[in-house]
C-alpha cells in the first residue's frame, strides 16, 4: 500500500512542482506539499524520496500546503495537476480502504475492550463470555481474511482479544479451584454420616435406624450436585454397610435360633420328666382305686372323676409336647437354610403360648 508519494506536476496553468502526497488517517484527510521547481535542488528531492520509503522529514511551513478530505471524490485541488494521475487514483483507492479499515478497526476494538471489560468485572466464570470471545475473534479474523482490516490491525485486536482469554481462564481456573474444595467437602460430610451409621452396626437396636439412614443418604447423594467420580465410592461404601448389616442380621438370627432350640430342648425335656411322673402316678392312683372296686379289670368310666385331673394334666402336656416338637422342627430347618431367617421370629411367636406353661410341676 502506498504510504507516501512523491511526484512531479504542476500548480495553476505552468507552474512545475514536485509534490509530497501523505495521508493523515487521524485527521481523515490527505495532505499535500508542493515545492516549485526551481527550490526543487537535488538535496530536496533526495530527502523526500527518502521520506517516501520511510524516512523521517520535517516539512516546512508553506503557502503551498493543502489539506483535502479523504472521503471527496478527488483527493486532489483544482489547482493541482499531476504527470502520472494513475499514482494519485490508486493511492485514493488504498487510502480509502484504509480510512474505512479504520473505522471498521475502532468500531471492533470498542466492542472487544467493552467484552473485555465486562469479563473482568465478572466475579466467576462464565461460559458464555468465553463463547462470546471465541466469536468476536472469529468475526475479526473473516475481516482480515477478506482484507477488510490490516494485519497490524488485527494483532492489535487479538492482543486484546488474548488478554480477554487471559482472564477467563484465570477466572475458570479460580472456579475449579473453589468447584473442587466445595466438592470435597460435600463428600468428606457424605463420608461422615457413612461412618456414623457403620459405628452403630454393633448395636442391634440401631439397626432400623441404619437402614433408613442408608436410604436417606442414598437418595440425598443422588439429588446433589457431586461428581460422579465421587457419587460412586459413597454408592459402593453404602452398599458395603448394607451387606454388614445382613450379615449382623443373619449371625443374629442364627444365635438366635440356636438359643431357642436350646431353650424349646430344656422344656420339652422337663415336660416329658414330669409327663412321665404324671403317667406312673395315674398308674398308682388306679391300682390304689382298685381295692375299692369290685371289677379286678375296672373301665375307665367307672373311675369315675376321681383320676380326670391327672388324667387332664396328661394330655395337656402331651399336647404341648407335640407342638413344641414341631416348633423344633421348623426352626431346626431354617437353621439349615440361612435364607429364611428373616421369617423366624414370625414363627417363634405362633409357638410362645406352647411354652408359657411348660415348667415342671408339683405333685400332691
Amino acid at each position: 500500500m502506498l504510504q507516501h508519494l512523491v511526484l512531479w506536476g504542476s500548480i495553476g496553468i505552468d507552474r512545475k512542482a514536485l509534490l509530497a502526497i501523505y495521508l493523515n488517517e487521524e485527521e481523515k484527510e490527505v495532505v499535500i506539499h508542493a515545492f516549485p521547481k526551481e527550490e526543487a535542488d537535488k538535496n530536496l528531492q533526495d530527502k523526500l524520496f527518502a521520506w517516501k520509503n520511510g524516512a523521517p522529514f520535517e516539512f516546512p511551513e508553506s503557502n503551498l500546503t493543502w489539506h483535502i478530505d479523504a472521503n471527496n471524490e478527488s483527493i486532489l485541488p483544482r489547482e493541482i495537476r499531476v504527470d502520472k494521475p494513475e499514482f494519485i487514483q490508486r493511492a485514493q483507492e488504498d487510502w480509502g480502504k484504509l480510512l474505512m479499515s479504520g473505522r471498521i478497526f475502532k468500531a471492533a476494538k470498542e466492542e472487544i475492550v467493552l467484552n473485555k471489560t465486562l469479563t473482568t468485572a465478572t466475579k466467576e466464570y462464565k461460559q458464555e463470555l468465553w463463547e462470546k470471545t471465541k466469536e468476536l475473534w472469529g468475526k475479526y479474523s473473516e475481516l482480515l481474511k477478506n482484507r477488510e482490516i490490516t494485519w497490524e490491525q488485527s494483532q492489535l485486536l487479538k492482543a486484546e482479544v488474548d488478554e480477554t482469554f487471559d482472564i477467563l481462564k484465570a477466572k475458570k481456573q479460580q472456579n475449579n479451584e473453589t468447584e473442587v474444595r466445595k466438592q470435597r467437602e460435600l463428600k468428606k460430610t457424605f463420608e461422615k454420616e457413612m461412618e456414623r451409621l457403620k459405628s452403630l452396626l454393633i448395636y442391634p437396636k440401631e439397626w432400623p435406624a441404619i437402614h433408613q439412614g442408608l436410604k436417606d443418604i442414598q437418595g440425598k447423594i443422588k439429588d446433589s450436585e457431586l461428581w460422579a467420580k465421587y457419587k460412586k465410592p459413597l454408592f459402593d461404601q453404602g452398599h458395603e454397610i448394607y451387606l454388614s448389616l445382613k450379615e449382623y442380621k443373619k449371625t443374629q438370627d442364627v444365635s438366635h435360633l440356636k438359643d431357642r432350640i436350646e431353650k424349646l430342648g430344656a422344656i420339652l425335656k422337663g415336660l416329658e420328666t414330669t409327663l412321665d411322673r404324671d403317667k406312673k402316678q395315674l398308674e398308682s392312683q388306679k391300682d390304689k382305686l382298685s381295692h375299692y372296686i369290685k371289677n379286678s379289670n375296672p373301665k375307665n368310666s367307672q373311675w369315675g372323676g376321681l383320676l380326670d385331673i391327672i388324667q387332664t394334666r396328661i394330655t395337656e402336656k402331651e399336647e404341648k409336647i407335640s407342638g413344641i416338637k414341631i416348633t423344633i422342627s421348623q426352626l431346626q430347618k431354617k437353621l439349615n437354610k440361612p435364607e429364611k431367617l428373616a421369617d423366624t421370629k414370625t414363627e417363634e411367636s405362633t409357638s410362645s403360648e406352647n411354652e408359657s406353661s411348660g415348667e415342671p410341676e408339683q405333685t400332691s
